[in-house]
Parts: C-alpha cells; sequence; structure tokens
C-alpha cells in the first residue's frame, strides 16, 4: 500500500522535473482558466479580501486575483512551482502577500478564520486516500472566515481515458490495467520503479458534493470548467474578442449543468462555510453551559448529518422553562420574544432570535389540534452530532422522519428513510398511531 509520504515524494518529483510545463498547460487549456476566474469573479468577496490559493502552483489564479486587487497567499507542495511563481509574478507586476510551502492536509501555520476565501483547486487531485481529501477539506474550513467561500477542484473520473482517446489511444492499450483500475477505483499511484510519472486521485462526479458537505460545506454548485470544449478546444483557444467571450459565457452556463459532469477533465466545487455552523456552535455551548437540555430539529437536523438540505434557520426544541431561560441568556439576540402562540394547526412556546443574520427558533411544549383536542408532540428523542468539536443534541433521524410524515413533507420523508433504522421507524410510527397522531 503506497503511503502518504511516498505520494508527496512522486508529486514533488513530477513538479521538480518540469515546473514550467504546469504554467503552460494552462495556457493549452484557456477556457478552463476563463471559466474557473468566471466562478471566483461571482462567488469571491470583494478586494482586497484575504485569498489562501492552496495548491496554487505556479501562481496563475493567485496572479490574476492579485491584479485584481486582492490580497493573496500562494501555498503549495511544489518549491520548485513556488519559485516559477514568485518569478511570473514579477514579470506581471503583482505582489502576493506570501509564498508558503507545505501540505494541504496540515494548514496549522495559519490561524482560525484568518482568510475571506480559500482556493483549494490543486491539492485534491493528488491525495490518494479519502481520508487525507477529508484533512485537507477540514483545514481549509478551518482557516476560512464564517461565511466564506472555498473553491474545491477535482480531476473527473474519466479525464485519463479522455485524455488517452484524444492524444495516446496506444498507450491506454499498453497500460490497460492502470486505466482499469483508475475507472474502478480512481487511483493512479506512483510507479513502482520510480519513474516520474502522474500520480493522482480521479473523482466520480457523484462524490464531490457529497464528500465537501461531509467537511461541514454548503455546496452552492458544482462546474465541468470545460463545458463542451473538453478534449477538442484548440479551435476555441485561436478566438479573440467578441467571439473568445461568447464562447467563455456558453462553456459557463454549460458548466453548470450536471449532465456536462461525466465528460469534462475538471470539476470544481463551489462551496461556502456556513455561518450558520458558526452560529449553533456557539448555542450549543451556551446551552451546555446552562445546563439546558436541547434538540436541533428540522433541516438544520438533517444538514448536520451531511444531508442536501439547505439550512434557512435553526429551529431549537426544549421544555417549556428552559425556553424561557434562553430569552434571558440571548436577551441581546432576542427578535420576538418567548410567549404562547397558537394557530389551527398547532400551539407552542415560541421566540425568535438573530446571531449574525442567522434566524434561531425555539419552540417549546409544542401540540397538534387533532379534532377537538391538542394533542402532544412526540419529540422525545435525542442523538447526537458532532459539530467542528462540540456535541450537538439532535432529533433521532426516525422521528424527523415522521415528523415528516405527519406533516405530509413527503420529499423530506424520502430523504431521511435511506439513512433510518427501519426497525426503530417502524416502532415509532405505531407508537404515533396508537396515539392518535395519524
Amino acid at each position: 500500500m503506497t503511503t502518504f509520504q511516498e505520494v508527496q515524494r512522486a508529486v514533488q518529483t513530477l513538479y521538480r522535473s518540469a515546473p514550467e510545463l504546469e504554467w503552460q498547460r494552462m495556457e493549452r487549456h484557456c477556457t478552463e482558466f476563463a471559466v474557473t476566474l468566471r466562478a471566483l469573479g461571482e462567488h469571491l468577496p470583494p478586494a482586497p479580501a484575504r485569498v489562501l490559493d492552496c495548491g496554487g502552483g505556479p501562481g496563475w489564479y493567485a496572479i490574476a486575483l492579485a491584479q485584481r486587487g486582492y490580497a493573496v497567499t500562494l501555498f503549495d507542495l511544489s518549491p520548485e512551482l513556488l519559485m516559477l511563481a514568485r518569478e511570473k509574478a514579477a514579470e506581471a507586476a503583482v505582489t502576493l502577500s506570501g509564498f508558503e510551502q507545505g501540505t494541504a492536509t496540515d494548514l496549522a501555520r495559519f490561524t482560525d478564520n484568518s482568510f475571506d476565501a480559500v482556493l483549494l483547486m490543486g491539492p485534491l487531485y493528488h491525495l490518494l486516500d479519502e481520508a487525507e481529501r477529508k484533512q485537507a477539506l477540514a483545514e481549509a474550513y478551518r482557516v476560512v472566515k464564517p461565511g466564506g467561500p472555498v473553491f474545491v477542484a477535482f480531476i473527473s473520473r474519466y479525464a485519463a481515458h479522455r485524455d488517452a482517446a484524444a492524444h495516446y489511444p496506444e498507450e491506454a492499450f499498453k497500460e490497460a490495467q492502470n486505466y482499469h483500475t483508475i475507472a474502478q477505483t480512481g487511483l493512479l499511484p506512483p510507479r513502482a520503479d520510480g519513474t516520474v510519472a502522474f500520480t493522482a486521485y480521479f473523482a466520480h462526479p457523484a462524490e464531490v458534493a457529497p464528500l465537501c458537505r461531509s467537511a461541514g460545506f454548503d455546496v452552492e454548485t458544482v462546474l465541468g470548467v470545460e463545458g463542451v470544449v473538453s478534449g477538442h478546444e484548440t479551435l476555441i483557444n485561436a478566438l479573440e474578442g467578441a467571439a473568445w467571450e461568447f464562447w467563455v459565457e456558453v462553456n459557463y452556463q454549460i458548466a453548470h449543468d450536471p449532465v456536462i459532469y461525466g465528460g469534462v477533465e475538471h470539476l470544481l466545487a463551489v462551496c461556502r462555510k456556513p455561518r450558520w455552523r458558526t452560529v449553533l456552535r456557539r448555542i450549543a455551548t451556551a446551552l451546555d453551559d446552562a445546563g439546558i437540555a436541547y434538540r436541533v430539529v428540522g433541516g438544520t437536523s438533517l444538514a448536520l448529518r451531511g444531508l442536501p438540505v439547505p439550512v434557512n434557520d435553526i429551529d431549537l426544541e426544549m421544555a417549556v422553562a428552559d425556553a424561557y431561560r434562553c430569552q434571558e441568556i440571548f436577551a441581546a439576540h432576542c427578535v420576538d420574544p418567548v410567549t404562547l402562540r397558537e394557530s389551527d394547526l398547532a400551539r407552542s412556546h415560541i421566540g425568535r432570535f438573530a446571531f449574525d443574520d442567522v434566524r434561531v427558533e425555539i419552540m417549546a411544549g409544542l401540540h397538534w389540534h387533532k379534532g377537538d383536542r391538542w394533542v402532544p408532540s412526540f419529540l422525545s428523542t435525542c442523538a447526537t452530532v458532532n459539530l467542528d468539536g462540540v456535541s450537538v443534541s439532535v432529533l433521532e433521524l426516525e422521528e424527523e422522519a415522521l415528523a415528516y410524515l405527519r406533516r405530509g413533507r413527503l420529499e423530506r420523508l424520502a430523504l431521511c428513510l435511506p439513512h433510518c433504522n427501519p426497525e426503530r421507524f417502524n416502532a415509532l410510527l405505531q407508537n404515533a398511531i396508537t396515539a392518535g397522531m395519524f
């Protein structure tokens, strides 16, 4: 089994052998560069925001962003690529905030929340183990500020096959086992004989967004950055002016279409460190310190489990007395004081709060109106999830699924059920039926 250190040495050897080729690669693949720049321009905060270009190699994006007024720190595994980046930055007459050498799995030299945005467009190409890819994502998550974007690039699973088909089909035939391994596992490890060669992980499109969500990110979009010109861009690259801009726009729009993901060389996940996670971590810590039992419910509970649910606000369920204690603890954030509210469908003690533009709703004593009586909600179970080192209490997923069934939210029910314990869900359902909840 290839070790992390062996892969790192192989990657360093590769880029040491011909650093100029990495600069020339982007000159050959103008659409990749232009579409990625469009994504950066759309999702980055305004200059002069602080940007970490982690794995930025010879500095194509770092230099382009510095020209736009951003304060960019370039970080890369290869000393040779960093040296070339210094030369290219000098030629472009721009100043970068720093040139740092190291591995994307260890950004300890940078403090938490120290960058407004992070580019992780290269390191995941060469991290063969999923745990290493997750560690690189975790480090990017740690150093970016809440609300900040992180751009994560992947080599697509069939990029090697597409490149071979276009340029050297005989080589793929001669090395059929390597190409079979890539198709099955995504892995192209270092050569056993030490020959200088590309070492990479080719990601399947279906794993990109879930991997990023598992690190705590919201995934705003995934782009197939080469669009429709993947593998045949020579004539497009020769265009100039309005004709070139036309094709950049065409490919940028098509890059958002999932249909294209399997037929491009590179995928770019545009992610964001959600503010709600930082807010919930802060609230959970305060509630634990106060000895208040609570449960996160609703969409936030699902998102904490890595399910693709947008979080519009944070819903907390707790005992009635604790809801009023929360109002005292978070008085500075109170928008609507806790009070008993009633509708035709439900009644509960509800209070609304705002933390850094994140809405929080506290509910207690929830009852549902059934016929001529009020039936108490059966939000009684509890589980825990890890939120950036803090244990957060959530409703059991089976009871979340039951709540969605009761409210007719069948799309959410369908999202939950594959992850539920069937026996547990059925038991809760039977108890709810017996109690007259259905």
